[in-house]
């Protein structure tokens, strides 16, 4: 096995050919246990549970849609090893994703380590570092340089993306906020880690993880859920105290809830207020596409009545 010991943990909603897509990649040898935190319907994936791996799936049943935030703490409560690499269930997991563990054994203040997505032949980060200006919180990155650790890169960030092995003890000084479902958890957990902790985070570009995002009808209602969207940004900022967030510019990739804003030209960038602006006007339309979809589901309720 995996010397330091790491630990593999996906939560889990549907999506159950995903997932047995997931377990299938994991290299031999390099986890001895992987936890499952399903808040959906178990008895879809009862086969993948009570199939022989080559190493131990432990599953953790939760109540239905009980959130990202409640399944990830479940699992850092079951957790035993040092490690644990956070995946999602459209990931895979490349093998040499050992490195992560080995680059957190040389930079003990390193808390956590990601590698990046490969999605349909593009390298994908959403990587980058978080400064304030007034009550906005700016999600925004600049020229990077990479340190060589355990023979590899590594680029310091703030927010590096969900393929990523985390130190327990990281873990165990501040996770996930339980009270996030769907939407700004991810983002949460690293405001957290930098206003409060000095547990610093990073990426490794060689370590890509393939990923093979969407899902049936009943994920894309619940992940593309308007009102839970928007109740997550809502206590995102009260939590936090920002009257909004803006996203100027992501290292890799911009698939993200939080556009990045066009750049007018190479030396100018959208100022901060008039981001914020944007960003209003974006959740305005978020509100009323939400109150739509609400009120067209209360007439076919009536009409079919």
């Amino acid at each position: 096995m995996s010397d330091p010991a790491v630990a593999l943990g996906v939560k889990v909603f549907n999506r159950t050919e995903k997932l047995e897509a997931l377990l299938e990649s994991v290299p031999a040898d390099e986890y001895e246990t992987v936890y499952v935190a399903d808040d959906g319907q178990t008895e879809e994936r009862t086969h993948l549970y009570e199939r022989s791996w080559p190493f131990d799936l432990e599953l953790i049943d939760l109540p239905y849609d009980a959130g990202l935030g409640v399944g990830r703490n479940a699992i850092v409560d079951a957790l035993s090893e040092d490690y644990l690499t956070v995946v999602d269930s459209d990931h895979e997991v490349p093998t040499n994703v050992g490195v992560l563990a080995r680059q957190l054994e040389a930079r003990p203040e390193f808390g956590g380590i990601s590698g990046l997505l490969l999605e349909d032949g593009r390298i994908q980060g959403l990587c980058h570092d978080l400064f304030e200006e007034g009550d906005v919180l700016i999600r925004d990155t600049g020229s990077k340089t990479a340190a060589m650790v355990a023979g590899y890169p590594l680029v310091e960030f703030d927010f590096v993306p969900n393929v990523v092995t985390l130190r327990r003890d990281c873990l165990e000084e501040l996770a996930w906020d339980e009270n996030y479902v769907i939407g700004r958890e991810h983002l949460d957990f690293f405001v957290g880690h930098w206003q409060g902790t000095d547990w610093r985070f990073g990426t490794c570009p060689a370590v890509l993880f393939p990923h093979r995002p969407g899902g049936g009808s009943e994920y894309d209602s619940n992940r593309l859920d308007r009102s839970k969207l928007l109740a997550s940004k809502s206590y995102f900022r009260e939590k936090w105290g920002y009257e909004q967030v803006v996203a100027r510019e992501f290292w890799l990739g911009n698939q993200s809830v939080d556009k990045p804003l066009a750049i007018l030209d190479s030396d100018v960038p959208v100022p901060t207020w008039l981001g914020a602006k944007v960003m209003d006007l974006r959740d305005a339309r978020l509100r009323l596409e939400a109150a739509t979809a609400s009120a067209s589901g209360s007439l076919r309720t009536v009409m079919r009545r």
